[in-house]
């Protein structure tokens, strides 16, 4: 079961929910080998196809897109594999669920706001919406708009780790954060929390007088031409958007969990590959697209976060972005999709995926290198990982019928031997209740993640953990009244007369 919960740790680096360890690695190999690339002739275009293909089909990744761009505005977009079930293929306008990569979007119009004077970023949360809180009244009260971006507020990673239904509004989120303790002081330290981003767009909304949605369509969208790109689920999928994708075992299957409307601006913005390719080049040309500026270029630096907040490997986290050097990126995950953004000097990258848990940083790296005109790295084929997860799942299913097979017998042996006892002691003590409690309550505390978050995001494997944990330790419960039993049976016998 170790193996099968540091399989479970490792995943979710890649699928988004730690976004800033993927974006990071990533950041690192591009500033280490900065990009001048303008854009490419037409056999670097037939390269970079030659390895989407090879990467989808060794990630076994129903579809892609790509989007790459110049700062100059030269654009170069392309679909890969099928958008669903009944073969449609991938265009660059299909729309994708973006993750992470939507705390951007989130990030711009809170400066836009900022830009015309209506929030002040060094001004408390507060003074904007009066029912933002924390378990730490105090705190709460002096934590600014400015930490929100920086992700410095104080809010924990697991604050922002609930799947909220579609019964939440935006206008609501900031009230359920009461009871919700803060890590550290506001501004003391870096901690990546979707709940700072989810008050974010509650500060948009009550700002501006609109809708989140609306206002980032007309501020965002409109003047960048995102003709693709939606805030809502039922207009995404009216313009065709994507199906996703899980992988259970290691089978790819189709997944539609529910919307989450109140989660858009952490995680939840839909795009296409063309549209976050306009988005990319207004970023890479201070605010600018076609002659459109979308915000004042001192407020595009200060997003891309050569002052932000200070991370490791001497990376800083600005405004829904990670700097590390020349190069600034974001990734993101949700349970079906994934994607990631990334500007090296003069080339802006986007890539979107229709299934979580796959490896954007691998592929964006990968098109990157031939940009630069480089080897790609080889992308490693996901059949190996996919059989250790099969077999450690029937490991573990097989532990617990093992389980079921001694608790029976242990109940027929109505006097144990010494040596038994003793046994079944050391396996009730460590294998059936130490190992299960720590599974099912120490682990998720490490891995700062829920249950609810391990069994939606990946699913499968936290379904059998789960429940060989549940199981483990009834047997550990129901073994120890036996052993209890067996002692006392063994005492009687021992105190009766010869």
């Amino acid at each position: 079961m170790s193996v099968l919960l540091c399989t479970i740790a490792a995943g979710f680096v890649s699928y988004g929910l730690v976004p800033e360890r993927a974006a990071l690695a990533l950041a690192s190999q591009s500033s280490s080998n900065h990009s001048t690339a303008t854009l490419m002739k037409q056999e670097n275009y037939e390269e970079i196809d030659r390895f989407m293909e090879t990467a989808i089909d060794r990630l076994d990744i129903p579809g892609a897109a790509v989007g790459i761009v110049s700062k100059n505005g030269d654009i170069y977009t392309k679909g890969y594999g099928k958008a669903d079930a009944s073969g449609t293929a991938v265009t660059p306008q299909t729309p994708f669920i973006l993750g992470s990569t939507s705390k951007s979007f989130t990030a711009l119009a809170v400066m836009q706001l900022a830009d015309e004077g209506k929030i002040d970023l060094d001004t408390p949360v507060q003074s904007y919406l009066p029912d933002f809180t924390a378990a730490n009244a105090q705190g709460a009260a002096a934590i600014t708009v400015r930490q929100l971006l920086n992700q410095t507020s104080g809010f924990p990673t697991i604050a922002g780790l609930k799947l909220n239904g579609s019964d939440l509004s935006i206008k609501q989120y900031p009230a359920t954060l009461k009871d919700m303790k803060l890590r550290g002081a506001p501004g003391a330290k870096f901690e990546y929390s979707n709940a700072n981003y989810n008050v974010l767009g509650a500060l948009v909304q009550a700002v501006s007088g609109q809708s989140y949605g609306e206002y980032v369509q007309k501020h965002i969208f409109t003047p960048l031409s995102m003709d693709h790109s939606f805030t809502s689920r039922a207009q995404a999928e009216q313009n065709g958007l994507s199906q996703g994708h899980q992988s259970i075992f290691g089978w790819v299957k189709t997944a539609n969990p529910p919307e989450r409307p109140v989660d858009v601006p952490s995680g939840y913005i839909m795009s296409s590959a063309e549209d976050m390719a306009h988005y990319l080049i207004a970023q890479m040309n201070n605010g600018v697209y076609n002659e459109k500026r979308v915000v004042a270029e001192p407020s595009a630096h200060l997003m891309h976060g050569k002052d932000g907040a200070p991370m490791e490997k001497g990376a800083k986290y600005g405004m829904g972005w990670i700097a590390v050097d020349h190069t600034i990126t974001h990734d993101g995950g949700v349970e079906n999709f994934s994607s990631n953004m990334l500007i090296d000097g003069d080339t802006g990258i986007v890539l979107l995926l229709n299934k979580n848990g796959s490896s954007v940083s691998v592929i964006t790296e990968g098109i990157r290198s031939i940009l630069n005109g480089e080897e790609p790295p080889a992308i490693p084929s996901e059949n190996g990982t996919d059989w250790l997860i099969r077999v450690v799942s029937l490991l573990v299913v097989l532990f617990v019928l093992r389980s079921i097979y001694v608790t029976v017998r242990w109940k027929r042996d109505a006097r144990p031997e010494r040596r038994s006892i003793i046994l079944h002691s050391l396996s009730i003590g460590l294998l059936h209740l130490a190992l299960p409690l720590f599974l099912l309550f120490v682990a998720p505390q490490l891995l700062q993640l829920t249950w609810e978050i391990m069994l939606a995001f990946l699913p499968g494997i936290s379904h059998l953990l789960l429940i060989a944990s549940i199981m483990l330790l009834a047997f550990g419960i129901s073994r120890l009244i036996l052993l209890i039993g067996s002692l006392r049976n063994t005492a009687s016998s021992a105190a009766r007369p010869q």
